[in-house]
């Protein structure tokens, strides 16, 4: 790719896989079935509304960032639209360009939430309830953001390396399937505990943190 394009696609790819990777949390998390949430919210319902809160707004924060401009108040931005301009391949810069100016209407939701909401609270929105209200946001919003985004990261690298990145797949042993793993493994054993005050036959260990009424 070069000395130009290299770095920069390089850095993209990875802002790219870590997106990727905190919405397939997210997805683990919230997004697979009605009794996993409501187990969740048996176990700690506050904390995993808060959890869901902080993943939810850094994915649409990290969306923005990803499609903004390539300057800002004078500083350069590592962004989607810089890629055009390091291609050295006229054809393929071209093709890239026309995939961002297609996809924007895919991803202007996040740049909305961000200035509006995220990164800046408007004050017509927070006091006056007759504002513009924001646009709403789907879990399908976000997935056609992340599509576009990955669409365009791949058609710069099927280009160079033959092949595509399944950008969508991330693999970690320490996930959130492992922590709700343990956290029915913290349940059972907590039952187990209750059961054994009722029928009187606790043990030691038992006595030492006895389940809460």
């Amino acid at each position: 790719m070069g000395e130009t394009l290299g770095p920069v696609y390089h850095a993209l790819y990875e802002e790219v896989v870590w997106l990727n990777a905190k919405w397939l949390e997210y997805r683990k998390l919230y997004g697979q079935s009605e009794p996993r949430v409501d187990f969740l919210n048996s176990m700690a319902r506050f904390f995993f509304r808060v959890v869901q809160d902080v993943l939810w707004d850094d994915i649409l924060l990290h969306i923005a960032r990803l499609t903004d401009p390539p300057k800002s108040v004078g500083k350069d931005n590592l962004m989607l639209l810089r890629l055009p301009a390091v291609i050295p391949d006229a054809a393929l810069a071209a093709d890239t360009q026309s995939m961002i100016d297609a996809a924007g209407a895919r991803w202007s939701f996040a740049r909305e939430w961000r200035n509006r909401r995220l990164a800046h609270r408007d004050l017509a929105l927070a006091l006056d309830a007759a504002a513009t209200p924001l646009t709403g946001v789907s879990r399908k919003h976000v997935e056609r953001a992340l599509d576009s985004v990955s669409a365009i990261l791949n058609r710069v690298h099927r280009h160079y390396v033959k092949g595509e990145v399944a950008f969508e797949h991330f693999i970690s042993r320490d996930d959130a399937d492992t922590l709700v793993y343990h956290l029915r493994v913290a349940k059972q054993a907590e039952e187990r505990q209750r059961d054994r005050f009722r029928r009187g036959t606790s043990t030691p260990e038992d006595l030492e943190r006895p389940p809460e009424v």
